[in-house]
């Protein structure tokens, strides 16, 4: 008994470590986290982790966004004590960036939902992925500055990545780079404005999780040692994909991850 016992908790944290990974990576790089999860479900048979967990792993993302950023959120919350002008137009930028994501999800809910069962369009969306990306190849690295138009036209872009296959990193690096703002930029505020996206996500998953708390007080759970495990390697594997991601944009090499966009959704489409 004791052998089956500790069998299944290695079992479990081995799902977690897994889990945790491929949040973590694709989370940050522009290859779909959506995507991914959609595909690995149809081909792979890998079942969507539990609500619990799926909290827990926002949470450890959203960790590695607090601290790559550290200095700049903390130069922003400063700046918006004193009403600094950079400040707040930062932050109203972000803010800015939100709507159209929310209200798109808001008004068509059950539709992306049902989206997520249609995996060859799921990996058609990626190829539309990969081709974006690899337009990025002929974009002039330029010095523009943040406008509150600008983010609005980014938050586009995010709304856009609703629909699982397409990158919500690569849709929103992608836009800024084509609105002139540079690369370190791009980045930073793309991963600015996913924060209360991620904070939203997470209260989402835990609302959800208080609804259904009744219907599954009686099923096995992830344990708390397990639950711990998964928001410190998502954290760090998100923390080196971030460094990644601003390394190869710096390199005017952003474009080469929508190369594996198109042949792992051309990939899908022919295997599906």
């Amino acid at each position: 008994m004791a052998f089956f016992y500790w069998q299944s908790i290695v079992h479990d944290l081995l799902n977690v470590i897994i889990l945790a990974v491929v949040q973590g990576l694709t989370e940050f790089l522009p290859v779909s986290s959506s995507g991914h999860l959609v595909l690995a479900q149809h081909l792979l048979g890998v079942k969507e982790p539990g609500i619990t967990l799926e909290i827990w792993l926002h949470i450890g993302t959203l960790f590695s966004i607090l601290v790559f950023y550290r200095s700049v959120i903390l130069s922003l919350l400063k700046g918006l004590f004193k009403w600094e002008r950079h400040s707040v137009l930062i932050s109203s930028a972000v803010l800015v960036s939100m709507v159209p994501a929310v209200v798109f999800y808001s008004l068509c809910h059950d539709f992306l939902e049902g989206f997520y069962k249609y995996p060859r369009g799921t990996a058609s969306l990626m190829i539309f992925t990969g081709a974006v990306l690899i337009s990025l190849r002929w974009v002039r690295c330029r010095e523009g500055e943040l406008t509150i138009s600008r983010a609005a036209l980014a938050g586009l872009a995010q709304a856009v990545a609703l629909f699982p296959g397409i990158s919500r990193s690569g849709m929103t690096i992608s836009a800024a780079r084509a609105l002139g703002i540079s690369p370190v930029k791009a980045a930073e505020f793309s991963f600015l404005m996913v924060i209360p996206l991620l904070i939203g996500a997470a209260g989402k998953d835990y609302l959800d999780y208080l609804r259904q708390a009744p219907a599954v007080a009686g099923e096995s759970s992830v344990g708390l040692l397990a639950l711990a495990i998964g928001v410190v390697v998502s954290a760090a594997v998100g923390y080196f994909a971030l460094k990644a991601v601003v390394r190869v944009l710096n390199d005017e090499r952003f474009w080469m991850f929508g190369i594996y966009c198109v042949l792992a959704g051309a990939l899908a489409v022919i295997l599906l």
